[in-house]
């Protein structure tokens, strides 16, 4: 009876883990090589795909298979951004239609390379705690760190260390460990390792290009 409630307690943790795709919120990898380049890998991963659309739409191929670090919204996070902007438009058109085809060229071009930072950006060489500010290929800054989390509740010798991506809202940084206006977004896998550069994958819950609606 014992074995049987361990086993469908694991089973349970795996169904909740994978509903925002097939990653787990992670403390690191232990084989990060992903053995493509970085928009291959984007292209054949069904939760990456419509980022790989988009990224072309953008022209930014190249830049992606560059020599780069992408932390990477997945598809829930564009569908976030599709909802937002639709629920916007219906608000004075209620018959109004938008899909992510919709997606104006000159906003991709505009803000998607404020994921994309040159060089590699590996978990091992990020700053921990306070984390450090980096300026992303648009040329906005981005706070990127490694955190431990408390939410094992000391159950573990060591606490888990989790990579944030943070948005600054305002014209000042908000304290690292005092956030306020800033939008702080956990990075779901960490460190995948692709033939040309690094890859960071984000929450689903964050919104592409932290679209907030008016």
């Amino acid at each position: 009876m014992k074995k049987i409630i361990i086993i469908l307690t694991a089973i349970v943790v795996l169904y909740s883990c994978d509903k925002d795709g097939n990653y787990l919120i992670d403390g690191g990898i232990s084989s990060p090589e992903v053995g493509t380049t970085t928009m291959e890998f984007f292209k054949s991963h069904s939760q990456l795909d419509t980022l790989a659309i988009l990224i072309e739409k953008a022209g930014m191929t190249d830049l992606v298979n560059g020599n780069n670090t992408i932390f990477a919204p997945n598809n829930l996070s564009i569908k976030n951004y599709v909802n937002a902007v639709l629920a916007d438009m219906r608000e004075i058109d209620p018959q109004a239609e938008y899909t992510v085809n919709d997606i104006p060229l000159d906003t991709l071009t505009k803000y998607m390379g404020g994921y994309i930072f040159p060089g590699k950006i590996k978990r091992e060489n990020m700053t921990k705690d306070q984390g450090k500010i980096y300026i992303a290929e648009n040329g906005e800054e981005r706070r990127i760190s490694l955190e431990p989390t408390d939410q094992y509740n000391n159950e573990l010798d060591s606490k888990p260390e989790y990579v944030y991506f943070t948005y600054k809202q305002g014209d000042d940084w908000d304290e690292w460990d005092n956030i306020d206006d800033d939008d702080k977004v956990v990075v779901k896998t960490s460190n995948l390792i692709s033939t040309n550069g690094v890859i960071h994958v984000l929450q689903g819950n964050h919104t592409l290009f932290n679209f907030e609606r008016d």
